[in-house]
């Protein structure tokens, strides 16, 4: 079909429809969709929360679980050891199908029947994590989410086989790494960012195979450097020293100089890798034949996915979420792990096959509208057919959802081919993946039919103010464990937990003086936002698709200069 220019359902705004996207239309057998990239990524995000929990009781045991859902939302939860067990599987709570009424309105009725797990974790592949969220195969973590075989890693987001490290956005295959994001095969590594390969590396950017180097920028196997100037190996130990890097005062000395050097010197258009191969995006590795991608590693022939953080993940469109051997998934979030041919869904894993429309459906194959099931295969609304009745089912609810689309609360409809209306989201807009990175408004989120809530956490006394906390780690010991630290930014109350200690003590850093939510959030703020802005290059003023808008202060160069200026 040739390129084709629509108007978005939701925002009003024009977008393009180009003939590769409905060749993937047709290969999946699904119209092209009503709203546009951006309204498609944001509706899905809204659909997930990662990094708000609460403590609520669970619905079935009544013990008392940490939990995506506060528990002023009415609705069951069950415990993580409550919802994996195997005296339920959800067929216990299934609908007939009523061709009288819109067909994602009788899902909306299942959607609110059955229990949702409190956790969003394959809990059965999990050890000693249970303060965590979005996890699988990892061990003896701590406030760490949407990670993937780790261990020991505390604070931390968007991480896949990270190690003893603490406060880390984006991390890969590394160790003993502090406060840093974006870095791949790292070890002792400190305050840096965009870094691959380097040992022993304090406030640095885009350097690469790099050792012993400090506020280092766009270096490329270097040794023994400080802002990028060269020392004999016996004069940079003695110039480390004099940086005192135990004390929180010269930490946040050379933090504030070490950024305004970072702007002096050039970035690359964008952050990828030189395995990539037609591609485009922002924080895309060892990718081929993907567009409009974000944070994602081992795609090939995808467009506008996000969060692909375990490779790999092949002909997916419209895909949120996180890769392990996916293909043909397509408006759908949180799909993973050898699962294949999955729309319209939410939380399908793993070995998930041939499902839509579907919630948290666990090994499920040939599914359709089904919420909150175990292992079952060839279910409606949680009730089980035989192939032939499912087959022919599924094709009576397709047909009937093409005349008669579900309208929602703002009076967008919803035909078959599309994903859930904002209003099946268990989650409020502010407590929603999509607030950190498509911030609205209260007023802005309510009028686009999203929820919004205005629930805290819970407050505690405080006995300790951060400004009080030695500057040093070897003036402490672990009797701060039984301290509840002031925020010296927002006031909100936390702690030191046992694990992060020994690893500060082991970094040989200073006990930190901000809550673990305000740190989170001067992490993500560092993150360039998705979507491309056009601009010229610095250096030979070509036109270069980038994530900095042209606004910023950034110098930009493209692939080529950039390469030229790594030494």
């Amino acid at each position: 079909m040739d390129r084709e220019t629509k108007v978005c359902q939701n925002c009003k705004s024009d977008f393009v429809i180009e003939p590769d996207d409905f060749g993937f239309y047709e290969k999946i057998k699904v119209p092209p969709p009503t709203w546009c990239p951006e309204c498609r990524v944001i509706r899905r995000f809204s659909f997930l929360n990662n990094w708000n929990l609460f403590w609520r009781n669970c619905d079935k045991c009544k013990k008392r679980t940490l939990s995506m859902f506060s528990k002023e939302q009415k609705m069951t939860v069950y415990c993580q050891p409550c919802w994996w067990a195997d005296d339920w599987d959800g067929t216990e709570y299934a609908m007939d199908y009523d061709p009288s009424r819109p067909f994602l309105d009788q899902v909306k009725e299942l959607n609110s029947k059955t229990p949702f797990p409190a956790l969003t974790s394959l809990y059965t592949s999990i050890k000693n994590c249970e303060y965590t969220n979005g996890l699988a195969w990892c061990k003896d973590c701590f406030m760490i989410f949407w990670a993937d075989f780790c261990d020991n890693v505390y604070y931390s987001s968007l991480l896949n086989t990270l190690k003893y490290s603490v406060d880390c956005l984006r991390g890969y295959t590394s160790e003993l790494c502090y406060e840093s994001i974006g870095f791949a095969r790292c070890y002792n590594m400190y305050f840096s960012e965009e870094c691959d390969d380097c040992v022993d590396v304090w406030f640095s950017r885009n350097c690469y195979g790099c050792i012993n180097c400090v506020g280092c920028v766009n270096l490329s196997g270097a040794s023994n450097c400080i802002f990028n100037v060269k020392y004999f190996k016996e004069d940079y130990e003695i110039k480390l020293k004099e940086l005192n890097l135990e004390s929180r005062k010269s930490l946040n000395e050379l933090k504030n100089k070490t950024q305004e050097f970072w702007l002096t010197k050039p970035y690359r258009a964008y952050h990828g890798h030189s395995l990539n191969k037609n591609v485009s995006g922002e924080y895309v590795y060892e990718s081929k034949n993907s567009k409009e991608m974000y944070i994602s590693n081992g795609a090939e022939d995808c467009k506008w996915c996000q969060f692909i953080t375990v490779k790999p993940a092949k002909d997916c469109m419209d895909y949120s979420g996180w890769g392990n051997n996916t293909s043909l998934i397509y408006e759908s979030i949180s799909i993973g792990e050898n699962s294949s041919d999955v729309s319209f869904s939410n939380e399908c894993w793993p070995d998930s096959l041939n499902l839509q429309y579907c919630f948290w459906n666990i090994a499920g194959k040939n599914n359709f509208g089904c919420v909150n099931l175990k292992r079952k295969s060839y279910c409606i609304l949680n009730k089980q057919y035989t192939k032939e009745e499912y087959e022919e089912l599924k094709e009576k609810i397709i047909e009937n959802m093409k005349v008669t689309p579900y309208v929602d609360n703002v009076g967008n409809k919803y035909f078959y081919g599309e994903f859930f209306p904002p209003e099946f989201s268990k989650f409020s807009y502010n407590k929603s993946n999509a607030m950190r990175f498509f911030p609205k408004t209260k007023e802005q989120a309510i009028n686009e039919g999203y929820l919004w809530d205005e629930t805290e956490n819970q407050t505690f006394s405080i006995s300790i103010k951060s400004d009080d906390l030695p500057e040093k780690i070897k003036d402490t010991d672990e009797k701060i464990l039984a301290e509840t630290i002031s925020c010296i930014n927002c006031s909100r109350a936390y702690k030191i937990v046992k694990g992060e200690f020994d690893l500060l003590r082991k970094m040989n850093l200073p006990l930190p003086h901000e809550c673990p939510k305000c740190r989170e959030n001067k992490r993500f703020s560092r993150l360039n936002p998705i979507g491309l802005y056009d601009r010229n290059c610095a250096k030979c003023n070509i036109e270069v698709k980038t994530p900095y808008a042209p606004e910023r202060p950034e110098i930009i160069y493209c692939e080529k200069c950039y390469q030229q200026e790594v030494y």
